[in-house]
This record gives C-alpha cells, structure tokens and sequence, in this order.
C-alpha cells in the first residue's frame, strides 16, 4: 500500500502538524506513506531532509499554480490513496486522484470548514473516505450520512514522554513550584484572556503559584496589558514558541490549562501534555471529552467561566500527582503511532485499498 498525504501548508501549525504525524505512524509499521507540503518557509528547511517528504505544492492558489501542483504530486505516483487534510488541497487531491487512479480520503480538522456549499458537497460525495480529528464532527449535519472515522492527532510517544529533563532551572523556577502552562498561538480568541483570568483566581488560593505561556503571536501585547491589569505580570513566564524541545516544556509544568481551541481542532496539545504525565485543566469545548475518557470529572472544569477553571486548577495542584500522571500516560497510548496506523488502514482497508 503506498499513500500520499496532502497538507497545503508551510509552516508547522494547524493540521501540518497532525497530517504529517499520521504519515510517521504509517510508516512505522511498514507502510510506504508520503508527504506533501508548501515548500520555500520554515517546515521545508525542518523536514527537507526526508526523502518522503516533498515540497511539491505551491504556495499560490490560482488556476496555473494549481495545474503545476497536480504535475508535481502526480509524479511522484503512483499511489493506492491520496489523502487530503486541507481544503484547497482536497481540490489538489481529487485531480490527482483520478490522474492516478488512486482513492481519496479527507480528514476535517477544524468545524469551520464543514460547510454546505454546493462545491464542498460536491467533494464530500465523491471522496470515498472522510475522516475527522475531533470526535463531535462524527454527528455534523455537512457528514453524518458519510459515517466519517474520527482518527484524533497522533502522539509521538518518543517525544512526548514523561522520562527526561525539564526547562524549570532555565526560567529561574524553583522544582516545587506549582506551576500551571497554557499553550497556542498568541491570537485573539484563543483562549488566552481566560487562561490568564483563571490564574489570577487560582492564585488568590495558591499564592506561590506561576504561569508558562508557551507560544508566540501578535497579541501578546494585549495579553501582556491584562496580566498587568490582574496583578499576575511578575508571576509569568513568556516561554515563547518552541518545537525540539517541546516536552521539556510541557514536563516543567503541573497541569496544561487549555480554555481555547485552535486552528485545528483535533486538541493535540491535550494529548501531548497526558503522554508526558501532565493533567489538562480543560474547558468543556466540542471533542475533550473524547480524549480525556474517564478522566473527566478530575480534569475537566464544569464550565468555561475562569473561576470553575481555578477551582479544577486548585484541586490537581493540591495534591500528588503521581498515580494520576502514570495513569494519563497509559490512557495516552490509545492515540500513539501504532493505534493511529492502526485507525487509518482500517479506514482504507474499507475503501478496497
């Protein structure tokens, strides 16, 4: 079985992330699975150096670049399934496709793009295997005919582990300081207002208590006005944005408050900070439910309001986090490398491929 997977991106955000996490697990367990990008930024000089990775589209999305990409993904062929994971790239794919003589597969990423326009009814028809990151898009009204697969973000649990150092000594964080970590782009509506609003309250019960904002964005600015504003600004860490080191981070931290949902809705900050023994601290948003199992009632709060946050915050600060965290890591492995592969060929095996 050969697969090409399709991500419309240059950079390493949104499903860029997930798709290309999806073709390592294949590969992982002996499956010849590609991938397909925007080239010339930041991810192509990351991931240039694999020979299943190719910067054959283009940035540009107009009728000759199009016809340009289609060439480029088509001879790198033959494949059993092109698999899209972004709108444009789901047109990409479907000309490839037929070009080939392959199957197509699409996975949604973000509610957003489930819409009813005629164009976008017309993919879903005619794509044989639809996917979804997060397990409420199974029931979207654009889907529910298609009975689409919900195939949640991998874990690379090589990375993402709870053995190994952390970055407390690097920030000046004493080892038992409690320490909360929130995480994304710095953007409005992500999040980040109640994140910060939740720590002002979890610090009225926990005085020592800080905060690690790891991401960068336009604004932090903003953020930066509102911490000084809730007298929480000494109290902060501007972690920035990171990659390599991304579990260290995420180990230094003794819960992952996450109060917003990103561009991609798939939540795999959730699913990395569990694969490193670290408690979310989630909001009820649409699919947390479905990958914190029955961990629900100890990790998620009863409402998005900052002070139900604080309370859920509090509680998993107060006490040992031990058998808590080992179990975490354990329920983790249900969204690892092998039962990822594992949900993707069955989603193919039932296309006939």
């Amino acid at each position: 079985m050969r697969i090409l997977h399709l991500a419309a991106g240059n950079r390493w955000t949104g499903a860029a992330a997930p798709a290309f996490a999806e073709v390592e697990a294949l590969r992982g367990v002996g499956i010849d699975a590609h991938y397909a990008y925007v080239g010339g930024y930041k991810l192509e000089s990351k991931i240039r150096q694999l020979d299943f990775a190719h910067a054959a589209i283009e940035k540009a999305q107009n009728p000759a670049s199009f016809l340009r990409s289609v060439r480029a993904l088509t001879a790198l062929g033959p494949f059993d399934i092109v698999h899209a994971h972004l709108t444009y790239d789901h047109w990409v794919g479907r000309f490839v496709a037929k070009r080939l003589g392959a199957a197509l597969a699409r996975t949604f990423h973000s509610r957003r793009v489930l819409r009813s326009d005629p164009f976008t009814r017309l993919l879903v028809s005619e794509t044989p295997a639809i996917c979804v990151v997060n397990q409420t898009f199974v029931s979207a009204r654009q889907l529910r005919k298609r009975a689409p697969a919900f195939t949640p973000p991998p874990v690379d649990h090589r990375q993402f582990t709870p053995a190994g150092d952390n970055v407390r000594s690097a920030y000046g964080i004493a080892p038992h300081t409690p320490l909360l970590a929130v995480i994304g782009k710095l953007s409005k509506g992500r999040g980040f207002e109640t994140a910060l609003q939740a720590f002002a309250a979890v610090r009225r019960s926990i005085e020592g208590a800080r905060m690690m904002i790891i991401g960068h964005g336009e604004h932090r600015g903003a953020l930066e006005s509102l911490a000084s504003e809730l007298g929480i600004a000494p109290h902060l860490v501007w972690a920035g944005y990171h990659e390599t080191d991304l579990a260290e981070h995420y180990r230094a931290a003794d819960a992952l408050l996450f109060t917003g949902r990103g561009s991609d809705e798939g939540h795999r900050a959730v699913l990395e900070g569990m694969a490193c023994g670290v408690p979310p601290v989630a909001v009820p948003i649409d699919g947390i439910a479905a990958l914190v199992g029955g961990f629900g009632p100890e990790v998620m709060a009863v409402s998005e309001a900052p002070d139900a946050i604080a309370r859920t915050a509090v509680r998993l600060l107060s006490h040992d986090r031990g058998s808590l965290s080992e179990a975490l890591v354990a329920h983790s492995l249900q969204f690892g490398y092998q039962a990822a592969a594992s949900r993707l060929i069955a989603v193919y095996e039932a296309i006939g491929h």
